[in-house]
């Protein structure tokens, strides 16, 4: 369970007065990762680059494609929770399914959930205050009493590509302003009944407003002419980013902050004043000679790539989980660019009041960088020092608290002297979370049986619990002893990377040997993802840990399993024990349901412990939910963790109570399905054979086998004698980490033995643009075979950690 732990707050002593300023230099701006605008016009105009040649640079491993012309529906942030109110000059608008007009004023107001109440004029152009009552005394006619959950306003006539600005509909902002926009504008709620504004435009509409605020027209006229080539390739990555995005049930994008900025087509600063374009002439051209063309993954038929942009790389391209490598970037240091190279003087007071833990300042020290790169790299890891303590923190956190470029940055120094004697920690990236060496010999896979334990927490580096108090950093390993019997061969382990700086992988292994190249949690930039494994033992009994990028980890323990001691496993086809959407409602935030095990053709009686897959549906805001054998209090461990509207499914290895049954607790109001792969009791028939992790199927490189998984087409492969599985024990069931990498859509996977008929659920559930993961433990048909299932089109990989036989 990640916990948030309430404690009374002692008063803080005053700060002693700071003086001087923290002196940095720093490479780029923003992320980094993709194109570099800057650095597509230092290649277009200073090495003659085409805007092909451009984007194979930037987005390697995709390859140009096409694509049509769909509307984009784009959430304007500027009024969330607030009036829509539009206005036409012409006074042409109309309200779909709604009789009367045109009018020329249109105001839509929420009156309660998903309803609203929409009021028009024809004679003038007004934007009312919020605050304002409409009336009919005031020239206000209520044209619609009670519509929803949607109100559609447009003009009478397609305008979408009218060069007269007065033709179109144009939004009233707080402020003042009155921005005009191509298509339609809509009031809407979200699934959490939110209430929001869109617009809806077709593509190419759109990216004439995206491009000209993204990049400057002038460009285009740079090097006699070559500029235009950087405007072209940020029109396609812009149009790529724009088709990837999935981010709202009523919207694709949004329209400032984290999106794409879209900022209309024009703009008066008040219904009085004249015009001001957001589109121009030279950008139109670029779009127009890039029409219908995106980045795609992999090849011509592959998913749309997830292109993202930043103003300066500074040099070098950000390593991402989105596929294209990082690169030197010598567009970059085009003549003009001000954040290829920057330095910056911050005042200490700003550095104490960003960090008012640490007292007075004393150091900042950078722990870890990625090696790209001069100044050793964007820093992953930095340390905020001062009298009263020290506060660790990303190489992102520090940016953002502090204002900074990008995360690439060294100290220049301190303006003012630091007082004497203050200490130097050091420059250990790691903090010394190094792996131990490794031996030549192999460990033989031996038969055990499982002792299920109630859940407990060994590391949460968050709190400094088992480990240091300090994030795991990139590249570095964490040895983690679990204090189990000495005999133990393996544990079932529940890790859970919380919020990294960055979206890539943590993997674990038994130390001592070269690490291998799978993953088991694919962790999300920001978010809280969690993913259990059955891992060896290694060299001390040791399991290691690993992150390709910097982030907070959490470790549970669920059990163990040990040569002779401990009860065997009966892998069963997969079977749903519970789903609370049959009773439609959801789970309220702090219910505890029972979900029976043992019983009505599943688990026999006596059964000890259970193979399960938890599935966290439609959550209503960020949470967890926690597994355990109900005789027990509710443990300080998570199963499965969550963001609003989520669905997400994680395996779990658990003891039953004496009942033979679990409880499943969740912090906040979701459905949850429980599915049946296995039980642990005295009659079951085989034992479990760990393995080092070990990929036996990657469709991205066609091994095991070749091409991506189209929907709804079962696909075999063959289990036994891969990955280490022996042939010299009959395997029944197979234990491995499934991943689904880079879906263009929303969907699920499932195995099952390819002689029976599917199972109807699922067993990884993943989101469009993003990697999941989750734990299977599966029977194998008589030839010793998987069958695999999607939804939806994806890329899967499997790594084998074990087999039961």
């Amino acid at each position: 369970m990640l916990s948030c732990l309430t404690l009374a707050a002692p008063i803080p002593a005053p700060l002693a007065a700071a003086s001087g300023s923290l002196q940095l230099v720093g490479r780029g701006w923003g992320h980094g990762v993709g194109l570099s605008q800057w650095g597509a016009y230092g290649y277009a105009v200073d090495f003659g680059w085409s805007a092909g040649q451009i984007l194979d640079h930037y987005y390697g491993n995709t390859v140009a494609g096409t694509t049509d012309n769909p509307s984009i529906a784009v959430r304007m942030l500027l009024h969330d929770d607030r009036q829509t109110a539009v206005v036409n000059d012409l006074g042409t608008l109309v309200v779909d399914g709604v009789s009367g007009g045109p009018w020329k004023s249109v105001v839509a107001r929420e009156s309660t959930q998903g309803v609203y109440t929409v009021w028009g004029r024809s004679d003038v152009v007004a934007c009312p205050d919020q605050s304002v009552v409409l009336s009919a005394a005031a020239g206000w006619t209520i044209v619609a009493s009670a519509v929803g959950p949607s109100v559609t306003i447009r003009t009478a006539t397609d305008t979408t590509s009218t060069t007269s600005y007065a033709a179109l509909p144009a939004l009233c902002e707080p402020d003042g302003k009155v921005r005009s926009y191509r298509g339609i504008i809509r009031a809407v709620n979200g699934t959490d009944g939110e209430n929001r504004t869109v617009t809806e435009v077709p593509l190419e509409q759109y990216l004439r407003s995206v491009v000209a605020k993204e990049m400057s027209a002038s460009w285009a006229n740079a090097g006699g002419g070559r500029g235009a080539q950087a405007l072209q390739a940020q029109a396609v990555a812009a149009r790529s980013y724009a088709l990837a995005e999935d981010r709202y049930s009523y919207a694709r994008t949004c329209d400032l902050q984290y999106c794409q900025a879209y900022l209309g087509a024009a703009v008066r600063s008040g219904l009085s004043s004249g015009y001001t374009a957001v589109e121009h002439p030279l950008i139109d051209a670029a779009v127009t000679a890039t029409v219908g063309q995106v980045r795609r993954v992999g090849s011509t038929t592959g998913p749309i790539a997830y292109a993202m942009f930043s103003a300066s790389s500074g040099g070098y391209t950000a390593p991402t989980a989105l596929g294209y490598p990082a690169r030197p970037d010598l567009g970059d240091a085009t003549a003009g660019n001000p954040s290829n190279n920057w330095s910056v003087s911050i005042p200490l007071d700003t550095v104490q009041a960003a960090f008012p833990s640490i007292g007075t300042f004393t150091a900042l020290v950078v722990v870890s960088r990625n090696g790209l790169g001069d100044l050793g790299g964007r820093v992953l890891l930095t340390r905020v020092e001062g009298s009263s303590g020290s506060v660790t923190v990303t190489g992102d956190q520090l940016r953002t608290k502090l204002g900074l470029k990008s995360n690439w940055f060294a100290v220049g120094g301190t303006t003012a002297a630091l007082p004497p004697n203050t200490p130097n920690p050091g420059s250990d990236p790691c903090l010394g979370r190094m792996p131990p060496p490794t031996s030549p010999v192999a460990q033989p896979a031996t038969a055990a049986r499982f002792t299920a334990v109630s859940p407990v927490r060994l590391v949460d580096t968050r709190l400094g619990f088992g480990t240091a108090d300090a994030p795991l950093g990139a590249g570095c390993t964490l040895v983690l002893h679990p204090q189990v019997d000495p005999s133990a061969t393996a544990v079932a382990l529940n890790l859970t990377s919380v919020t990294p700086d960055q979206s890539g992988f943590v993997t674990a292994y038994p130390c001592g040997v070269e690490r291998p190249e799978t993953s088991l949690i694919q962790a999300l930039a920001g978010r809280v993802v969690a993913g259990m494994a059955i891992v060896p033992l290694g060299a001390g009994g040791n399991v290691c840990v690993y992150s390709r990028f910097a982030t907070e980890i959490v470790v549970d323990l669920f059990g163990y399993y040990r040569p002779g001691v401990g009860d065997r496993f009966e892998p069963v086809a997969p079977v749903r024990r519970y789903d609370s959407r049959s009773g439609f409602a959801r789970l309220a935030a702090g219910t505890i349901v029972r979900v029976p095990i043992v019983g009505q053709g599943a688990a026999p009686a006596g059964a000890t412990a259970a193979a399960l897959t938890i599935h966290a549906l439609n959550a209503t805001a960020p949470g967890f939910a926690t597994v355990y054998p109900c005789s027990a209090e509710v443990p300080i461990v998570s199963s499965v963790n969550v963001l609003t509207g989520d669905n997400v499914t994680n395996h779990v290895e658990v003891a039953l109570d004496t009942n033979g049954d679990v409880c499943i607790y969740v912090l906040t109001a979701m459905h949850l399905a429980v599915d049946l792969s296995g039980w642990y009791g005295p009659t079951a028939t085989t034992e479990f054979y760990a393995l080092t992790p070990n990929r036996v199927m990657d469709t991205r490189v066609n091994q095991g086998l070749p091409g991506a998984f189209v929907a709804n087409r079962p696909r075999a492969i063959a289990m036994a004698g891969a990955g280490g599985v022996t042939t010299g024990v009959t395997a029944k069931a197979i234990v491995a980490e499934v991943t689904v990498v880079g879906p263009q859509s929303t969907g699920w996977a499932t195995v099952y033995p390819c002689q029976a008929t599917p199972p109807d659920l699922s067993m990884v559930r993943y989101t469009a643009n993003g990697n999941s993961a989750a734990a299977v433990t599966g029977i194998v048909d008589g030839a010793g075979s998987w069958c695999v299932v999607t939804n939806k089109p994806a890329d899967l990989l499997i790594d084998v950690a074990g087999y039961f036989g």
